[in-house]
């Protein structure tokens, strides 16, 4: 079961980040969090 998950979340990322960002969130900042960090650190997350 563990190995799925960890299959799944592979391929999610793999996905993701063939993606291009979305320019409009390029430079936004909400609430202090830069939304290129967000998704920078969400994917570091992942991949560890």
């Amino acid at each position: 079961m563990f190995e799925e998950k960890l299959d799944a979340l592979s391929q999610m990322a793999a996905k993701h980040m063939a993606m291009p960002f979305p320019p409009g969130l390029r430079g936004l900042d909400i609430d202090g969090q830069d939304m290129v960090m967000l998704d920078a650190d969400a994917y570091g997350y992942a991949a560890a």
